[in-house]
């Protein structure tokens, strides 16, 4: 099957961390750690609350350790650089799994800029 990727339009989204980064594991009986077949980087799992036009949904992004700012908390907005996404399809005992999977360069946190004008256009609003 051919291998599709997405890349998704991410204007007017905002994506703020749900969970901080943690190692992808490839086995977790094993606690063996995934890792990026081209540069060998550890690979991370991180939440993030997606919001769009009022709907918001938790997705689960892969990044690589080299894209993962140490200092990402939950509740830190970031935009995800990069991001791409990658429909998958599994038959697990004779029944077809299948969902979409989120991978980004790096999450770079968002301007300070944006969050300090929430503030001013209330007030500008009152």
């Amino acid at each position: 099957m051919a291998r599709i990727t997405i890349r998704p339009d991410l204007t007017d989204t905002v994506h703020m961390v749900a969970t901080p980064a943690v190692p992808k594991l490839v086995d977790a009986a094993t606690g063996k750690v995934a890792t990026d077949r081209e540069s060998g980087a550890t690979l991370y799992t991180v939440h993030l609350l997606e919001t769009y036009e009022g709907t918001a949904q938790l997705i689960k992004v892969t990044v690589p350790e080299c894209g993962v700012d140490p200092s990402l908390t939950a509740g830190a907005v970031v935009r995800p650089v990069g991001l791409v996404v990658t429909p998958w399809a599994n038959v697990f005992n004779g029944h077809v799994q299948q969902g979409v999977a989120y991978r980004a360069q790096s999450l770079a946190i968002a301007g300070l800029a944006a969050s300090s004008d929430a503030p001013a256009s209330k007030a500008a609003k009152s």
